[in-house]
């Protein structure tokens, strides 16, 4: 008997080893995919003048890829359920890499545009099929962990990873920087393809058939969407204007803003560090995301309202971002819990509600403060926030974690 305990007690420990190593190569390729979604915008000046276009072109290439990855999320997800998440990833992974590729070595710019549509429809099978497969690799009870350290991929892709391309392309060229961040990406899908199994693990002994995704939308399940929506438009919208409101607040200087957004951004990976953790200790994630979207709704107040002083705003940037990121894992975790067969499906959705939640944070963030100034941009983020609470508790409400 004992000898049978320990064989299984190594079975389980060879399988959490094994879970791990997939997330660790999701990690690494969830850095260069956020990286190679935003390596461009650096280089903004330079490209439209090497392809002939101007500004108003250059946002046309990031709609494209930004519209294309939202749209391909909620198809790509359960091509993953049904086909398995290997092929996704790679097909994703491939497909981020031409994007910068593309770029790299066009003058032309309806190649520049293919390019961003690549890469958007990459993104949009890479992504939701990322977090199924990091849930499908770890027990129920250690997800939010794994979910945490997943996301913060993307916070190093904001922390160290632009830095580190503007860096490079200062001594090699943007074309340059932008092609070594596409054969990053072809070594991360080789690597990826290596670490995640062949096939998807079923819970069952016979593979059931994968739901349709209209069958999946239940109330809850639109609210915890909507949840995750109001999420990334409380993050997108200080991501992308909160360097303008330093500006126009303080008149920053271009190295207290590099600076300054770094602190930031380092908020932004404590608090999906820090969420992850308590994701997995609190039996409910109900209380950990509402109580994380409900303060990200009230700190919208005093860092877009209150101008103390630069030092002040740039601290509270730190609170709030790490405070919005404590519950970015609670809320993908709880997206996860579904069966396998239909797990891909769903968190591709959410990646979709979530791309249109970023959008609009972009699009409309950008036209209610050229009209109506910062003070309605934090009120209306605030509301987000707010909103974002309860639909988290309406979506979340009642799952409970079963006891370790």
């Amino acid at each position: 008997m004992s000898v049978g305990m320990e064989a299984v007690k190594g079975d389980v420990q060879a399988g959490r080893r094994s879970g791990w190593f997939v997330l660790l190569s999701l990690m690494l390729a969830m850095y260069l995919a956020n990286v190679s979604a935003i390596a461009m915008t650096p280089f903004l000046l330079d490209i439209a003048r090497e392809l002939g276009a101007d500004l108003a072109a250059m946002g046309v290439l990031l709609a494209v890829g930004s519209i294309t990855w939202a749209v391909v999320s909620a198809f790509a997800g359960l091509a993953s359920d049904r086909y398995g998440r290997r092929p996704i990833l790679l097909a994703g992974l491939l497909g981020l890499a031409l994007g910068p590729l593309g770029l790299a070595s066009t003058a032309l710019y309806p190649v520049a545009l293919v390019a961003r549509l690549a890469g958007g429809f990459g993104g949009g099978s890479f992504m939701g099929t990322a977090f199924a497969t990091a849930s499908d690799a770890v027990p129920e009870s250690e997800r939010g962990r794994a979910l945490g350290w997943l996301v913060t991929g993307q916070s190093l892709a904001l922390v160290i990873g632009i830095p580190i391309v503007t860096y490079m392309a200062a001594f090699i060229g943007w074309r340059a920087a932008l092609a070594m961040q596409g054969v990053a990406l072809v070594a991360a899908a080789v690597l990826v393809w290596l670490a995640v199994p062949g096939q998807p693990r079923r819970e069952h002994a016979e593979a059931t058939p994968a739901p349709s995704i209209l069958r999946l939308m239940t109330p809850k399940v639109v609210a915890l969407l909507a949840a995750n929506s109001m999420e990334r438009v409380c993050y997108g919208g200080v991501a992308v204007y909160l360097a303008t409101y330093l500006i126009q607040s303080y008149d920053t200087s271009l190295e207290q803003l590099a600076l300054g957004l770094g602190a930031v951004a380092l908020g932004n990976l404590l608090g999906n560090v820090a969420g992850g953790e308590l994701s997995d200790r609190l039996r409910s994630r109900t209380i950990l995301a509402a109580s994380s979207l409900a303060a990200t709704g009230l700190l919208a107040l005093p860092l877009l309202l209150w101008q103390p002083g630069l030092l002040a705003s740039i601290a509270l940037g730190f609170v709030y971002t790490a405070v919005n990121a404590v519950g970015r894992p609670a809320l993908l975790a709880s997206t996860s819990e579904v069966s396998n067969e239909a797990r891909g499906a769903l968190l591709g959705a959410n990646m979709t509600f979530a791309s249109f939640g970023w959008l609009g944070a972009q699009a409309f963030g950008g036209w209610l403060i050229g009209t109506l100034g910062f003070p309605i941009f934090g009120i209306l983020t605030a509301v987000a926030g707010l909103a974002g609470a309860v639909l988290a508790v309406i979506g979340i409400h009642g799952r409970v974690r079963p006891a370790p």
